[in-house]
C-alpha cells in the first residue's frame, strides 16, 4: 500500500501544482523567501564537494612561477570546465557522422484487449430483378426482396508485432557534409578555447604572482620608511632629552613614526590579500599557505625587446581565443550552407520486415469461437522529401543562419580590434613603466643621499627636525614608488605577453 499512498499523494501534488502554481514563488514582496529546500541543497553542496581528487601542493618546496602555473593547470576548475566543453563538441562530431550511416530500429510489442462487433444491414432489392443485365438475370430468380442481417460477436484478443525497419538517406545536396563541417569547426573552436583557458589560467596566476612580489616590495618599503623613521625619532628624543629640542617638534617626530608603521600594517594587510589572490588562481584554499620564490625584476625589464609590430603579428596569429572566433565564423557559415540544403530533395531508401500475430476469441458465432492470424512483410522503397511548403519554416531557418554568420563575423572583426588596442596598451604601458622605473631609482637615490645628509646635520644640530622629516618622508616615498614601478613594470608586460598569445609558451 506504500507505494500506493506514495502515487496519489505525488498526483495531489502535482494537481495542485498545476491548479496554483503560484503558491511555490514567494508570497510576498517584503521579506525574504523560506526557502525548506535549502538545508537539503546545503548537505548535497558539502558531499558533492567533499572528495578532491586533484594534486596536492608540495609545502617543503618553493614554487617558482612557472611550478605555480603548473599546479594551477592541474587544479584550477576553469581547465577542466574548457575541457569538458571540447569533449562534448567532439560528441558533436560524432552525432554529425551518425547522419551518413544507415538508421535501423527493431520494433516489437505485445498486448491485447476486447473488440465488440454490432451489424446492422437491411436494404430493399424490389426493382433489381427488371435491370437488364447480370443483376437481373440473378434477382428474376426467387430471391427475397427484402434482406435484414442483423449481426453480433464479440471477445478478446492478443497480438505480437515483430520487426526491423531500416532508413538510409542516400543523397541531400551537401546538407549532412555541411553540418559535419559545421560540427567540426565547433569542435575546432572548443579546443581552442581550451588553449584559451589555460592561457587566462596562466594569465591569472603570472598577475597574481607579481602583485604578491610588488606587496612583499611595498613590505621592504614600508619598513625602510619605519626604519628611517625609528631613527629620526631615537635622534630627535636624545636631542629633547638634552633640552636641545622642543616638544612640539618632538611630537611631530612620533607622528612620522606612528605614520610609518600603519603604512607597514597596511602593506601587510595588501600582502595578505595578495596572497589569498594567488591561492585561488592556483585552485588551492585561501588559507594554505606556499613558499613563494623572489621575482627577477632585471630579467623581466629585458622582456621588451621586440617592436611593436612582432607583438600585434603574434596576436593575430597566437591568441586561441581570436582563432576560436575564426572557427566559430566559419562553423556559422557551414550552418547556413546546411539550412539552404535542406531546402532541396532528399533521396532515401527505406526497407522493412515484420511479423504480426492476430489471436482472438470469438463468441456469439456458434462454432467459430477462435481465430488466429499470422502476417509477414516484406518491404522495400525508394522515397524522396521535398518540403516544397513548410510554413516559410525552411526560409526562416536560412535567415537565422545568416544572421548567425554576419554576428559571428562582427563579434570576430571587433576582437581583432580589441586585441590590437590590447597590445597597443600594454606596450606602452610597458615602455612608460621602464621609463618611471629609472626616474625611480634616481630619485630613491638623490632622496636617500638627502635624508643621510639632513640626519647627520640634525644630529650636529646644524637642520631643524622638520627638513629631516621632510627628507625622510621623500625618501619613503621614493622608496614606495620605486616598489610601483616594478609592479608597473610586471603587469605591463605580463598583460602584453597575454595579449600577444606568448604568455603560455614554453
Amino acid at each position: 500500500m506504500r507505494p500506493a499512498s506514495t502515487f496519489l499523494l505525488s498526483l495531489l501534488l502535482v494537481g495542485c501544482s498545476a491548479v496554483s502554481p503560484l503558491r511555490q514563488a514567494p508570497q510576498r514582496s517584503d521579506k525574504p523567501w523560506e526557502a525548506s529546500a535549502v538545508p537539503a541543497l546545503a548537505a548535497d553542496l558539502a558531499k558533492r564537494t567533499a572528495n578532491d581528487s586533484r594534486v596536492k601542493p608540495d609545502p617543503s618546496k618553493t614554487y617558482t612561477l612557472p611550478d605555480l602555473v603548473d599546479l594551477a593547470e592541474a587544479r584550477n576548475r576553469t581547465t577542466r570546465t574548457a575541457w569538458e566543453a571540447a569533449r562534448g563538441a567532439a560528441a558533436g562530431t560524432g552525432l554529425s557522422a551518425a547522419e551518413f550511416y544507415p538508421m535501423l530500429a527493431v520494433l516489437a510489442s505485445y498486448g491485447g484487449g476486447m473488440w465488440d462487433l454490432n451489424l446492422n444491414f437491411n436494404n430493399n432489392l424490389t426493382g433489381i430483378e427488371s435491370q437488364a443485365g447480370i443483376l437481373g438475370a440473378i434477382f428474376s430468380r426467387e430471391v427475397p426482396a427484402q434482406i435484414n442481417l442483423d449481426q453480433q460477436a464479440s471477445g478478446v484478443y492478443r497480438t505480437i508485432n515483430t520487426g526491423a525497419a531500416l532508413r538510409w538517406m542516400l543523397f541531400d545536396f551537401g546538407t549532412r557534409q555541411a553540418r559535419m563541417e559545421a560540427a567540426k569547426r565547433n569542435l575546432l573552436a572548443a579546443n581552442l578555447a581550451f588553449n584559451a583557458a589555460h592561457q587566462m589560467v596562466a594569465f591569472k596566476v603570472t598577475e597574481a604572482y607579481y602583485a604578491l612580489q610588488a606587496a612583499r616590495r611595498q613590505i621592504e618599503a614600508a619598513n625602510t620608511s619605519a626604519t628611517t623613521a625609528s631613527e629620526v625619532l631615537a635622534s630627535a628624543e636624545a636631542r629633547f632629552s638634552r633640552g636641545m629640542l622642543t616638544e612640539p617638534l618632538l611630537l611631530q617626530a612620533r607622528q612620522a613614526k606612528a605614520e610609518a608603521d600603519y603604512g607597514l600594517e597596511s602593506a601587510r594587510s595588501a600582502q595578505d590579500m595578495a596572497s589569498i589572490d594567488l591561492s585561488e588562481a592556483a585552485g588551492l584554499p585561501p588559507g594554505e599557505r606556499l613558499k613563494i620564490a623572489a621575482a627577477d625584476y632585471q630579467r623581466l625589464r629585458r622582456g621588451l625587446q621586440l617592436p611593436l609590430d612582432n607583438y600585434v603579428k603574434a596576436a593575430l596569429h597566437k591568441r586561441p581565443d581570436l582563432l576560436a572566433k575564426v572557427a566559430v565564423v566559419q562553423a556559422r557559415e557551414a550552418e547556413l550552407r546546411a539550412a539552404r540544403a535542406d531546402r532541396l530533395p532528399k533521396l532515401a531508401l527505406t526497407g522493412a520486415a515484420t511479423y504480426t500475430r492476430f489471436d482472438t476469441s470469438v463468441q456469439n458465432t456458434g462454432p467459430l469461437d477462435a481465430f488466429g492470424l499470422g502476417l509477414q512483410n516484406y518491404a522495400g522503397f525508394l522515397t524522396v522529401q521535398w518540403p516544397v511548403f513548410t510554413g516559410f519554416a525552411e526560409e526562416n531557418k536560412i535567415r537565422a543562419a545568416d544572421a548567425g554568420r554576419l554576428a559571428a563575423a562582427e563579434e570576430l572583426a571587433l576582437a581583432r580590434e580589441h586585441t590590437i588596442a590590447e597590445v597597443w596598451r600594454a606596450y606602452t604601458r610597458a615602455k612608460n613603466a621602464l621609463a618611471r622605473r629609472e626616474a625611480a631609482e634616481s630619485l630613491q637615490r638623490a632622496t636617500r643621499a638627502t635624508y643621510e645628509s639632513a640626519r647627520a646635520s640634525f644630529e650636529q644640530g646644524i637642520t631643524p627636525v622638520q627638513d629631516l622629516l621632510i627628507a625622510r618622508a621623500a625618501y619613503a616615498q621614493a622608496t614606495a614608488l620605486a616598489a610601483e614601478s616594478d609592479q608597473a613594470i610586471a603587469a605591463s608586460l605580463t598583460a602584453l605577453a597575454f595579449g600577444s598569445g606568448k604568455l603560455h609558451e614554453k
